[in-house]
Formats: structure tokens, sequence, C-alpha cells
């Protein structure tokens, strides 16, 4: 029992550092291509948080999907099946997380919406974009960045959100999963640092199953 809270508080961690229930939300597109993975760094009021995206194997239809979050405490990695773009939270079929004694923890849909339901402190609040992630879509020129070497001619858009916040973002798909370069929205920043292939699943082996009594 002691193991499994652990566990749950560690994922709780995990998310809300990023900002959202499972995912931080920005404005993207959802490219899955296996073995892809890109590296940001995401700043708001509460500081910096380098988070690497990868899309690591599949299974059936479904991929699994890995994200990274390095802090000064270390780096730390969840897991999630997917069924499509995973900032959709309906789209989480598993989440798999390693506990501090090394355990690996699977919890399926079902487990996860029982706690949703009755332990919404464990596992976070509603995410909370950053930035506008729907809205009125302005055209911007074009614009070339360079990110590790590599330039990058992406796509310049401003998303203006029904209440008037604004973000504007640069889009690449060359940069897969979330073909995200950079956003801007106020104090809120989005920042590719690094991208590329060959992502592989990094919490393998035999996984115990949470059991919510």
């Amino acid at each position: 029992r002691r193991i499994i809270l652990i566990c749950l508080f560690f994922i709780a961690a995990l998310a809300v550092a990023a900002g959202s229930s499972y995912f931080p939300e920005f404005y993207h597109l959802y490219l899955p291509e296996i073995g892809h993975w890109a590296t940001y760094d995401i700043t708001g009021k509460s500081g910096t948080e380098t988070l690497t995206f990868a899309l690591v194997s599949k299974d059936g239809k479904n991929d699994w999907f890995e994200m990274r979050s390095k802090t000064g405490e270390g780096l730390f990695t969840v897991a999630y099946l997917v069924k499509g773009d995973p900032t959709i939270d309906a789209n989480v079929l598993k989440i798999k997380a390693r506990s501090p004694d090394g355990t690996l923890i699977e919890i399926d849909k079902d487990t996860l919406e029982r706690l949703r339901r009755e332990r919404q402190s464990v596992l976070g609040q509603n995410a909370v974009p950053i930035g506008p992630t729907i809205g009125k879509l302005k055209s911007l020129p074009s614009e070339t960045l360079k990110i590790k070497g590599h330039l990058l001619r992406c796509s310049h858009i401003k998303i203006i959100g029904k209440d008037g916040d604004s973000a504007e973002a640069w889009i690449s798909r060359e940069v897969p999963p979330f073909g995200l370069v950079k956003l801007v929205s106020g104090d809120d920043k989005v920042v590719l640092k690094d991208f590329g292939k060959g992502a592989k699943p990094t919490l393998t082996g035999p996984v115990k199953k949470l059991v919510v009594d």
C-alpha cells in the first residue's frame, strides 16, 4: 500500500509540474511517428521545466508515449498507452511509472477514472493551457528558426482566444510528435531545445498492476 501511494504521488507531482492532468496543454499538431522525440524548456511563473516527449513503441493499434521530466531532483519518466493525441485525456488507456523502490506500477483506464472520481487530490486538477489552444487563427510570415544546428522552416501563427488572450506559435512538421518549435504567450514560453529519432522505451520489465480497494 505504501509503495502504491508513493507512486501515485509521484505521478501527481509530475503532472502538476507539467501543468496538466497528464500533459501540458499548448497549441500543437499531433504527428504520431514512432521513435521520434523532442525536448522543450517550458517556462512560466513557477520556473522552468525541461520535458521530453517521445513516441517509443507500438502496442497493437495504440502507441506508448513517454514524458520525461528533468528537474534539480533528477529525471522522472511516465509512460502512457494512447489511442491518439495524448493531450486529450480520454485517449490515455494506461499509465506506467516506476516507484522509488524500483517497482514498475501500471494503472489501467478504469482505475485511472476511479481515482479521478474518488481521489482528485491525488491525480491533480484540470489542465491549465499555456496560452489559448483554440480560437481565431491569424497567419503571420513564415520564419526559419535554428535549433541544435537544424534550420527549421516554420509556419508562424497567432492564436486569439475568446477571452482575448493570445499566443504566437511556430510550427514545423519536421518535429514530431507535436510539431511545435516555439510558443510564446505573455510570460509563458515553450521552446524546443533538441529533437531526433531512435527513442526506445525506458520503462520496461515486470509490472505490478495498481488495484484500488
